[in-house]
Order: structure tokens, then C-alpha cells, then sequence
């Protein structure tokens, strides 16, 4: 089937879905109102811009998501949710939760450090060390206490800071009760085709303690998320563990509310989670003609173990004063990511050859990884009171991040160190931001908006063991500084009101950081850069965004283009990788739009369309990449569409049944220019349509919903990974899909 043939059958299709659960443009159906008497819809507030307004008055392009329906049928990962959500994207690394990379529109996660800034309220929860993994590990509170979650789109320098060129994704927390109890809790159980049984149980309570002043939400999970990939014995080909894949998972937080007066509040909140695996869902594959070495679903990875915890803690003030708010709040975020595999039949005979030992003497040779962040972030904010003239916000930041990588060699059980290698750093950012917004007539206003930062990262090289000649070393490598000013520009034009057209123009940067070095094997000269420098990106956007026939249409859509200069990236000398800057730029323009039918009987259609094209503006030999060439990692085509049908099944008894269709296009691997030395090939990703069906109830406190996700069992890889191992052949795995999923969650609320 042509190109264009299959796009124009997946449109047909959306057109004809009914769909899950939420609108994706942020409206949502009040089945309270008469139809003839008021909208349809209700138009939702966010606080994107660090004020509240709707999102027809932020001039930028915004989704919010109410998470809960999304859970109750199954999809319980934000990773899923943005599979719903026009223009993101994500790379779901090895397949477990919290692995991977998000990002949106034409950027991809180029480089160790994060494109997309993660918040929890106001907490900055990534990692702006690329030593951190902080571009391969997010944070995932959809099984958390939240009430909305907010995808930014486009670089949010300006308000957000490092490590946002991408956008943002805001996890928004329910206030705790301060007059009435509140709470519910759910039961999930699903079975995964040819896999195993999951089980999730989550709930919260919300308690005010004293009325009107002092309230406690009090919330927690337990997730056991079951497997579908087998590990084999690559000698036999036998399966030696059955869903292999599986994890567990589990969570907890407190957040307690005082109203000291009506003027002055204080916030504390704290945050654990940690989800731990033996074997990623990664597919070992033959060749680059993607067979599967021993079959459907199978690998022969070796079984370790992956440990991931988190732990935030967060207090926060808020004054009114007479002409604005004051914002302060003060975090800590930790986290540590502990993962080990063993390699004896790898390195045992190397270890033992190295030592004059027997072969056979090591008995044990794990590697292992020790990755973690501790994160001080303190922020004062003061945002006028709304007003028709004219609106400002103007604040300070502080943060301060020491982290550590730390991986080893060592062979058991004579304790033979084979590699110790550790890359401990520091970072430290301090900003003033803000923006002014003036209101030329009521119906048309413009924004100007700047930010200006100091960075500083440190960096030491620690390594010793049989791998690098046995002797010791300890390095401080170069420090990396920044003075980076990022801005914004916007305007905003409400024709009428229901109907908003903005334009926006935004920058934004990750900062400078010291450099791992890598030399020549011949001459031991350096070719690595000793510092990688900040990459700049530029974005401009226009959109418009409203509803029309009393709220039966809604849309949301934009054109935009970005300009992405010194990117940074992963470049490789003698296929030894190391961090650096292209020595030109990426080029990326896109359209996306999300669309919203309400006909007033129960049913309500939601689609959405993305398209976006990143490209190289030059050859970077560097990199193996040839001018024109496609960015890894971003699919030309995004595509949802989702809805819903209620109706009352009996008196009392509400039902309802709902349908969801997801696309994505085939992404590029790697970039390739056909230099041998190139460790990397490009293996695109698979096409992917999945459908999501599910059907429930409720009656009085009590939900009951039943689901079928990837309900027609779409097999495919949404990403692979292919390593040279002699220039000629490739170590290759794939992520691939989950496969369809039959499952029922209930739910008491109270």
C-alpha cells in the first residue's frame, strides 16, 4: 500500500472510531448540563504558563490529561498515555516503566542529557547531568495521587529551565481535603496473551485534620506487572525462565495542607517509589532483517537485576500579597538505579587468563552499574494578580545536583577486579527569570518573557582494574561553565470567545558539561572534545485553538518550525563513544491538530494528527550522518483517535462503552553514511496501530470496567537497537510490543 494510501485508510478509520476516555484538547463533557440550555463542554484550567488559565488562553500548545479514566482501563503508564497525545513521542528503552526517553515534536534525545523536563507541582524531578542517565530514566507518577497531568510543548527555557527544549510534563497534585473526607480505592487484574497475570492495587485517602486549616492526603500502590518475554539458553535454545520480563512495582506519598490564614499557606509533600526487574523486554534478534534468533517473544539476555527508587521531599509557601502571589518552595530529589548482569562465560576465561588462574576459577563475574542523583532545587516566584491591563511573574532559582556512575568488573570469588570506573560530578545553576504581559485591548495582548543562568559542572574520571592496565587513576577533567539568557515572545488574539490565535516564539538549552575523553589508539592523540558546549534550540509556532456550536467542535492545532543549533549529541571515535556537539544543525517543522466531537447524546469522538520532519542541515562526519538525514527517534506520523458512548443502563446504573485507535510511523535507528568504523545501523522502527477497547459501570460509590488493550494483538517493535560488532554484522535486539492484554479494574470511591 502506498504512503498515501495509508494514511488516507488511518484517517477513514479515525473517523469512524469511538474512543476512550478522555478528550486529549482538554475538554471534557459535563452529562450534568441540558443540552439546549449550556455548552457541552467545560473549559479546563492548567497552570502551564505558572499562573491558572484556560487552555484556549495559553498561548502555546498544551495537553492535559485527567489520568483516571485512562487507568481504569488498563493504561497505566504515561508512557501509553503519550502513545493518545499529538505531537510527543517515546522510546520505550528495554520496555519497563520509567526506561526510556519522552520527547516531543522534532526533537529527539540526542546525547546523555534529558530533552524533557519532568516536574511533580513545582518539583524539577530530572536530572541535568548526562552522568545520571538523566536522558534514559523518567519519573512515572501516573499510579500517584494526581489530579492532571500537563504535556508542554516546544522549548519551556524561559519558565522551566535546563533540560527542556523538548517541553515539559507536569504531574499536578490534588490539594488535600480541608472540609470533607475523600478517597478511593482500585483493584486491577489483567492477563497478558502467551504471558502472565498483573496485578495493581493503588488508592488514597484525603483527611482534613483540622476544618478549614489542616488537611493529609495520604495515597500508595503496589503494581506487579507480569512478563511475555522468555529467556532461553543460548547454547540449547530452551526456555529456562517463562515470562521473564515481568517487574514489580510500588509506591507511596504524603501531602499535608495548611491554611494558616486566608492569605498564608504551607504545602509538605513526600514521594517514594521503586520498581525493580530481572530482564528488560528487550528481543534478541538474528539479523537486520529483524528474525527473532529463537522465536516469537524470546531471548537469551542474561537474567540480572534492575533496581530503580525515587524519594522527593518538598515544602512550599504561598502569600497573597495585596498586588501578587508569593511562590517559595524548597526540594530534594534523590534517585538511585542499581543494575547487575553476569558476563562469567564473557569474562570468566579473560579474568582468569589475566591472573594465571586455571580456567574455570571464576565462578561469578557480574557487571554492575550504580547510577544515582541527589537533587536541592529552591525557587521564589512572585506572580501578579490578573488583571486587564497588564500581568507579570518575575523569579529566583537555585539548584545543586551531585551524582554519581559507578560500574565494575569483579570476578568471584578470588575478588578479581577486572574494571572499577567511576564519574562523579557536580552541578550547580543559579537563575532570575521572568515575563510581562501587556494587554493592547482586551481581546489582544503580547508576552515577553527571558531567563538568565549560570551553570557549572565538575567532573571527575575515577578507574582502576586488570582492563586498563591495573594501575589506578584519578582525574578532575575540565569544568564546564554556562551564561545562558533564553526568551520568549508570544501574542495572543481572541477573534471572539471561543476562538484564540497565538504565535510564539521560544528558546531554550541543555547546560555545558565536562567530557569523558577518548584518544587516538595509535597516537594517543585526544579527539574528543574536553568540554561538551550548551545546544540552543529556537522554536516558532503558530496556532488556534477554540469551539464552536456551543461546544460540539473543539480543536486545538499549530504549525511550527525549530531551529537546533550545537546540538548535543553522541559522537565516536574508532567505535569508542563519547559525548560532543554537531558541528551544524537540525532543522524541524511540523503541523499537529486535536480535534473534539461532542454530539450531546453521551457520545464524544477525540482524534489527533501529528506530522514533523527533523533533518540534519549538514554532513557530520562525526556522527555518520549526511546532510538531509532523517533524526533518529522521530516519526513523521503521530495519530490517535479516541471517544466515548454513555448511557444509563438502568435507573441509577450508568454505563458506558469506549473504543481507542493509536498510530505511529516508522522512525529512523541510528544516522548512517556508510563509514565502516560506524558502530551503529540504522534499523527502522516498526509501524505501528494498536486498538484499545473497554466497557463499564457505575452505580452509586462503585466502578466497574473491563478492557482489551492492543486488542487485535498487533505484533511489532517500537524501537531497535542494532551494534556493529565487526563493521559487518550487528548485535541486535528490539523492544516490541505488549501483546493484547484482557483485564477488569473496580473501584470504590468514597
Amino acid at each position: 500500500m502506498s504512503d498515501f494510501k495509508q494514511k488516507t485508510t488511518l484517517l477513514a478509520m479515525m473517523s469512524v472510531m469511538s474512543a476512550m476516555t478522555i478528550p486529549l484538547t482538554a475538554f471534557a463533557q459535563d452529562t450534568e448540563q441540558d443540552n439546549n440550555a449550556e455548552p457541552l463542554v467545560e473549559k479546563i484550567t492548567v497552570t502551564t504558563s505558572r499562573r491558572v488559565q484556560t487552555i484556549q488562553d495559553v498561548p502555546a500548545s498544551v495537553t492535559a490529561i485527567q489520568p483516571g479514566d485512562f487507568l481504569a482501563s488498563g493504561i497505566n503508564s504515561i508512557a501509553d498515555i503519550i502513545d493518545y497525545t499529538a505531537g510527543f513521542n517515546i522510546n520505550r528503552s528495554g520496555g519497563q516503566r520509567g526506561r526510556g526517553s519522552i520527547t516531543a515534536r522534532g526533537v529527539s534525545q540526542q546525547g546523555a542529557t534529558a530533552v524533557t523536563a519532568i516536574y511533580v507541582d513545582d518539583v524539577p524531578m530530572t536530572s541535568n547531568s548526562g552522568f545520571a542517565d538523566g536522558g534514559a530514566l523518567f519519573f512515572d507518577g501516573l499510579l500517584g495521587d494526581v489530579q492532571r497531568i500537563e504535556l508542554i510543548k516546544g522549548p519551556q527555557g524561559t519558565l522551566f529551565g535546563a533540560t527542556a527544549i523538548s517541553g515539559a510534563v507536569r504531574y499536578i497534585s490534588r490539594d488535600p481535603a480541608l472540609f470533607e473526607t475523600r478517597g478511593s480505592v482500585t483493584a486491577d487484574y489483567s492477563h497478558i496473551e502467551d504471558g502472565g497475570n498483573s496485578k495493581q492495587y493503588r488508592g488514597y485517602v484525603s483527611v482534613p485534620l483540622i476544618d478549614d486549616k489542616l488537611g493529609l492526603t495520604l495515597s500508595g500502590f503496589k503494581a506487579d506487572d507480569a512478563g511475555y518475554v522468555d529467556q532461553v539458553d543460548p547454547a540449547t535454545g530452551e526456555v529456562v525462565k517463562k515470562n521473564a520480563n515481568d517487574s514489580d512495582n510500588y509506591g507511596y506519598s504524603a501531602d499535608l495542607l495548611f491554611e494558616a490564614s486566608a492569605d498564608l499557606s504551607f504545602r509538605v509533600k513526600a514521594i517514594k517509589q521503586k520498581t525493580s526487574f530481572g530482564l528488560d523486554a528487550s528481543v534478541r534478534l538474528a539479523s537486520l532483517e529483524k528474525e527473532e534468533v529463537y522465536g516469537k517473544l524470546t531471548t537469551d539476555n542474561s537474567f540480572g537485576s534492575d533496581e530503580m527508587e525515587t524519594e522527593m521531599f518538598s515544602a512550599s509557601m504561598t502569600y497573597e500579597l495585596d498586588f501578587a502571589t508569593l511562590d517559595a518552595t524548597t526540594s530534594k530529589v534523590e534517585y538511585n538505579n542499581v543494575s547487575a548482569i553476569d558476563f562469567t562465560s564473557i569474562y570468566g576465561p579473560f579474568l582468569d587468563m589475566l591472573t594465571g588462574n586455571p580456567v574455570g576459577t571464576t565462578t561469578s563475574a557480574p557487571v554492575t552499574y550504580d547510577i544515582w542523583s541527589d537533587k536541592n532545587v529552591s525557587e521564589i516566584r512572585l506572580t501578579s494578580k490578573n488583571n486587564d491591563q497588564y500581568e507579570w511573574i518575575a523569579g529566583l532559582y537555585h539548584a545543586e545536583e551531585s551524582t554519581d556512575n559507578q560500574q565494575s568488573l569483579i570476578g568471584q570469588p578470588l575478588n578479581i577486579v577486572g574494571l572499577i570506573a567511576s564519574f562523579p560530578s557536580e552541578y550547580d545553576e543559579t537563575a532570575a527569570f521572568g515575563n510581562f504581559t501587556y494587554y493592547l485591548t482586551k481581546d489582544f495582548d503580547v508576552t515577553a518573557g527571558m531567563r538568565y543562568a549560570k551553570t557549572e559542572l565538575a567532573l571527575r574520571f575515577i578507574q582502576e582494574g586488570l582492563l586498563v592496565g591495573g594501575e589506578p587513576s584519578d582525574k578532575q577533567l575540565d569544568t564546564a561553565q554556562g551564561d545562558i539568557t533564553t526568551y520568549l515572545f508570544a501574542a495572543r488574539y481572541r477573534p471572539h470567545a471561543d476562538m484564540s490565535l497565538y504565535a510564539r516564539i521560544a528558546s531554550g538549552y541543555r547546560p555545558a558539561s565536562s567530557n569523558l575523553t577518548v584518544a587516538d589508539p595509535a597516537t594517543g592523540e585526544i579527539l574528543s572534545q574536553p568540554v561538551t558546549e550548551q545546544d540552543d534550540l529556537w522554536s516558532y509556532e503558530v496556532g488556534a485553538k477554540g469551539d464552536f456550536f456551543d461546544g460540539m467542535f473543539s480543536y486545538d492545532t499549530s504549525l511550527w518550525y525549530i531551529d537546533w543549533d550545537n546540538f548535543q549529541t553522541t559522537v565516536y571515535f574508532y567505535g569508542q563513544g563519547t559525548d560532543g556537539n554537531a558541528k551544524d544543525g537540525i532543522t524541524a517543522y511540523g503541523t499537529e491538530g486535536s480535534f473534539v466531537f461532542n454530539a450531546g447524546n453521551g457520545f464524544t469522538l477525540n482524534t489527533s494528527v501529528a506530522y514533523s520532519r527533523s533533518t540534519l542541515n549538514s554532513d557530520e562526519p562525526e556522527l555518520f550522518g549526511e546532510k538531509g538525514a532523517a533524526i533518529p527517534g522521530v516519526p513523521k506520523w503521530r495519530a490517535s483517535a479516541i471517544g466515548r458512548y454513555e448511557f444509563e443502563l438502568s435507573s441509577g446504573i450508568e454505563a458506558w462503552v469506549t473504543a481507542g485507535l493509536r498510530y505511529t510511523d516508522s522512525s529512523d535507528g541510528a544516522l548512517v553514511n556508510g563509514d565502516p568504523s560506524n558502530p551503529l545501523f540504522n534499523l527502522p522502527s516498526d509501524t505501528i496501530t494498536q486498538v484499545d477497547l473497554s466497557a463499564g459501570m457505575s452505580w452509586n460509590e462503585l466502578t466497574v470496567t473491563a478492557y482489551l488493550n492492543n486488542a487485535f494483538n498487533k505484533y511489532a517493535y517500537s524501537n531497535y537497537t542494532a551494534l556493529s560488532l565487526d563493521g559487518v554484522n550487528a548485535d541486535v535486539v528490539g523492544v516490541p510490543l505488549k501483546p493484547r492484554t484482557l483485564g477488569a479494574t473496580i473501584t470504590y470511591a468514597f
